[in-house]
């Protein structure tokens, strides 16, 4: 069976992707970093589970089947499995890369993804929009507080949980509120891009300039093109490559003259480093080694503060310390301006956000998030730093009435720190 989007989903050096399926030993070293396993104790829902049945699917021993794609769809690719693969294969990739092909022959639900996935991703203004009137007709008119207060979703499961999520959102985007060009504070240093994710632009502002001001009180001009749009990492995860290939090229063209593009959202930069996998094009390859997480950027440049803000500690995003393998950097940074520093258990192990995972599988998501919050609880930590939207908005919302502490992204510390 042909896998359209194989030669993306797996490095260069693999001859093939069933030569990969070949070298799985099935040693079971994947079992305990894999989430969806950890809470069902399935075989179809492990890495080595999903790797046979998809090896079963090319040698023409399973067909496509509901209970082939429920068994690929537990998988949150959150890569933690392939951190720790003895044989270097990608089971994460692998499921991402056959749901695309599986979906093929199921035109509602694939019309129904584009829609969202290309015009409103690929239009800044769209999604803006949507979330203006969210704020404006939801939350601002006081319903949001009312809906919760009787508890008008409690029969909608799905929509109370996507409630409970949603945090206040800024009057102000990104965009709206700053120049292309933001200046640096004091002498320059240098210049760089900031790629601007969809919900740091949106949900995540306040964040964002956050971002955008440290970099500039670290000595940086800042340019924010104003014809960025989505990474393409949604479209990528629900197999819609076609789209996902014509925003790459569009961002490629909007950072002319930058040495270095930063982006605070781990899940856009993971996506950005794959550009010259997705796109096969040298262009896309000098874009991808152009981009650096935030963290990656700043760490070796942030003069040391001390910061006494209590106890603070870290929640390492899945795409940024398996998916980029940026582990160090953030760590470094908040040992270096805070000054009671708690090393977190497990802090790579995925915390059930996964992009809309959350909302999709509850009961495995919930499963995660309750070990990360057990885990947090054990460090006494006040503060819990992090440095995805996705992870932030799990953290937050997954909290318990036990819960005093409050979670921010790394940038919120660092420009905390150099102010």
């Amino acid at each position: 069976m042909k896998l359209p989007v194989a030669d993306y989903a797996y490095p260069p050096g693999a001859s093939s992707v069933y030569d990969m399926l070949l070298s799985c030993s099935r040693c079971a070293t994947c079992l305990p970093a894999c989430p969806s396993y950890s809470a069902t104790l399935l075989e179809t829902a492990s890495p080595r589970g999903r790797v046979q049945l998809v090896r079963g699917l090319m040698e023409g021993k399973l067909t496509n089947s509901l209970l082939l794609r429920q068994a690929l769809d537990t998988c949150l690719d959150c890569q933690g499995c392939e951190s720790v693969c003895p044989n270097g294969i990608h089971p994460g990739q692998l499921a991402t890369s056959m749901r695309a092909e599986l979906q093929q022959g199921m035109p509602f639900s694939r019309w129904m993804k584009r829609v969202v996935l290309g015009p409103v991703l690929s239009n800044p203004g769209w999604l803006t929009t949507g979330l203006g009137m969210t704020r404006l007709f939801y939350q601002r008119t006081g319903l949001q507080h009312l809906v919760r207060s009787a508890g008008l979703l409690r029969s909608l499961p799905a929509l109370e949980r996507m409630d409970r999520y949603l945090p206040t959102i800024p009057g102000k985007t990104v965009r709206a509120s700053l120049p292309e060009i933001v200046p640096a504070v004091g002498e320059t240093r240098g210049r760089v891009g900031f790629f601007l994710g969809c919900a740091m632009n949106t949900v995540f502002a306040d964040v964002t300039r956050h971002s955008i001001r440290a970099l500039t009180r670290l000595g940086y001009e800042v340019v924010i093109p104003r014809g960025v749009v989505c990474c393409g990492a949604p479209q990528v995860s629900l197999g819609e490559m076609d789209i996902a290939r014509r925003m790459a090229r569009q961002n490629c063209t909007c950072f002319d003259g930058c040495e270095v593009i930063v982006t605070d959202c781990a899940a856009c930069g993971a996506e950005l480093k794959r550009y010259h996998d997705l796109l096969d094009d040298p262009a896309a390859a000098a874009f991808s080694a152009k981009v650096r997480d935030f963290a990656e950027f700043v760490e070796p440049i942030m003069p040391d503060r001390q910061l006494d803000i209590g106890p603070v500690t870290y929640h390492a995003p899945c795409h940024l310390a398996h998916a980029q393998g940026v582990c160090k950097p953030p760590k470094t940074l908040l040992q270096r301006v805070c000054a009671d520093f708690r090393a977190l258990r497990e802090e790579d192990r995925c915390c059930g956000s996964a992009g809309m995972y959350w909302a999709i599988h509850q009961e495995i998501s919930d499963d995660a998030l309750g070990r990360k919050l057990r885990n947090i609880r054990a460090t006494g930590a006040g503060t819990v730093v992090t440095a995805n939207p996705g992870c932030h908005l799990q953290l937050t919302g997954g909290r318990e009435a036990e819960d005093r502490w409050t979670v921010c992204h790394l940038s919120e510390i660092v420009d905390l720190a150099l102010a």
